[in-house]
Parts: structure tokens; sequence; C-alpha cells
């Protein structure tokens, strides 16, 4: 998302007024939410990332609800001037940090995911693929919220669950590459989401093929 906010900024002549807001807290809220649990897998070791952008003349950081503020206020009066024909339209980034959002878990009832086909495909095909491991089996993956509740409970409330080990790569094709290592017992799971994971597949078989070794 932040890609394609830079890419719009540089190369789209914007016709209206916008402005991006990012939390910046070390973590992916909404995973975490989903399973009610501040998964260490989850931590984002991207502040770097984000002092790099703010040197950018249209991103800003916030560190604290004064900084916020004053934002804010300039932003308005950009608007200001937008509406009354005096100020060109853009995109605008604003990366706020050291201000936390909590929400109460969006679990629900969790008897139809234990009970569903979905649950009882991953528990044959991944408990079949586990047997004989003398480890545990890395399960590769990124940004799970399609799927986050159901990796998770299987993880850990399913016998099969315990011979896994869910490894978060930081991006979809990093999940991909790490397939590429060699693994324990010679066996990994990739877990792929959405129109890339396609593309996420491809980068996994060319990171297995074009390893040494014999592991093709």
């Amino acid at each position: 998302g932040v890609e394609l906010a830079l890419h719009l900024m540089e190369g789209y002549k914007a016709k209206s007024m916008t402005t991006l807001f990012i939390f910046n807290n070390h973590k992916w809220a909404i995973e975490d939410n989903l399973v009610a649990e501040a998964e260490q897998e989850h931590v984002l070791y991207n502040t770097q990332f984000y002092d790099l952008l703010s040197q950018h003349g249209r991103v800003a950081i916030c560190s604290d609800e004064l900084e916020l503020r004053e934002v804010i206020a300039f932003l308005t009066k950009k608007t200001d001037l937008y509406l009354k024909g005096q100020a060109d339209p853009g995109l605008s980034m604003v990366v706020v940090r050291g201000l936390d959002v909590t929400l109460p878990p969006v679990l629900g009832d969790i008897d139809p995911i234990l009970k569903s086909p979905e649950m009882a495909f991953m528990r044959k095909v991944l408990g079949k693929f586990a047997e004989g491991c003398n480890n545990k089996v890395p399960i590769y993956g990124c940004s799970a919220f399609e799927y986050i509740q159901y990796l998770h409970l299987f993880m850990e409330k399913m016998p099969e669950g315990q011979k896994y080990q869910y490894v978060c790569g930081r991006t979809d094709i990093q999940a991909a590459h790490m397939c590429g290592f060699k693994q324990p017992d010679g066996k990994c799971v990739l877990f792929i989401n959405d129109v890339y994971g396609i593309n996420s597949l491809g980068e996994s078989l060319r990171q297995v093929l074009s390893g040494f070794g014999g592991k093709q």
C-alpha cells in the first residue's frame, strides 16, 4: 500500500485532495486482532523505512498527539485553500507513532471454523505431510488475515498442528524465498493468499529448483 501511494505521488496527476494515515506501531493490527493475541511473528521492524520516507515533501511523521494535531491543522488549511481554488490537489501521507488503538477481538463463534471442511482438509493433508518428521515443519506465510484464524486454531487446538511452526515473512515473496532454504526433515509448507500468491508460488519453485544439494 505504501509503495502504491508513493508511486501515485510521483507518477500520477491527482484531481482530488487525499491524505493517507498509517499507524507505525510495529505490529499487524488486523491479524493480531483476529486471533486476540500479540503474535511474536507479526512484530514489524520497519521504523527506519518510514524514517527514510519522511524525507519526502508530502510525508509527515507524528510521534505524539500534539504533532498529529499540528499536521491535521496544516492539512486542513491546505484543504480549505484547495476548495477555494487557491491550492493544487494531491496525495499526502501521515505516519502516526506513539498512539495506539485497542479494539475488542473479532473472534465471534469459532465452532464453525473448527468444524469446517477447510479445517478437516488442513488436518488430513498437513497431518499426513508431517508424518515421520523429527522436527516441526515450518509453515511460511505473510499478511494472512484471510486465513489467520484457521491457521491459529489449527496450531493451537489440533494435534496435527503441534507438528508445525509458523514462520511469518515480511512479504509474500520473502515467505516464498524461504522455501528455498535447507528445511528440517526436508519439508516445508507455503501458505499463499490473494492473486499475488500465484507469483509467490512461482518464486518458491524457482528458489527450490535453483538450489544445490539435491533438494529438487
